[in-house]
């Protein structure tokens, strides 16, 4: 066998194993998880995120739209490391055991580009599936699990809401 042949060989055998390695025992090629925060808050109206502009009014609603009636427990809402177009929002209750119980409020579609996003406001271009109802109110001192998804990227997190206590004017 030719030494100059030989050498090419080896090489392509050590290439070869190296990525062998690299996509079976690494997470070099797997995205980043969507690194998701959560705050409670304990207001009326909902955040703006930054829209400019004037402020929406019964009358001329701005999206993205509220599809969970006022409750008596604080809003939530996520802050996500980057703007992303999301194509699936899940929520869980979680049972004592920390698995996920039952979906409570479920997304699919495409979203614009966004950051944040409030519990029981869909975002625009996001809707339930067909024969599903809109977000169940959340209840207090429950945990919960959220699911998000934007293409291959996935992203997870448990929060918890607080009873909204009335303020006195």
């Amino acid at each position: 066998m030719n030494p100059n042949r030989r050498t090419w060989n080896l090489l392509a055998l050590t290439l070869f194993l190296g990525g062998a390695y690299v996509f079976a025992f690494t997470d070099w090629l797997d995205p980043q998880p969507i690194e998701i925060a959560s705050q409670i808050r304990p207001v009326i109206q909902p955040p703006r995120f930054g829209r400019r502009g004037p402020k929406a009014t019964p009358e001329t609603p701005d999206k993205p739209t509220e599809t969970n009636p006022a409750s008596s427990v604080a809003r939530v809402t996520f802050s996500l490391d980057g703007r992303y177009r999301l194509s699936s929002v899940r929520v869980f209750v979680l049972n004592a055991q920390g698995e996920p119980a039952k979906k409570i409020w479920d997304l699919t579609g495409k979203s614009r580009e966004l950051n944040s996003l409030m519990y029981g406001m869909n975002p625009a271009g996001m809707s339930p599936p067909e024969g599903t109802d809109a977000a169940a109110p959340l209840e207090a001192e429950l945990t919960y699990l959220l699911e998000i998804r934007a293409g291959r990227r996935t992203g997870s997190h448990r929060f918890k809401t607080l009873p909204l206590t009335p303020t006195e004017n």
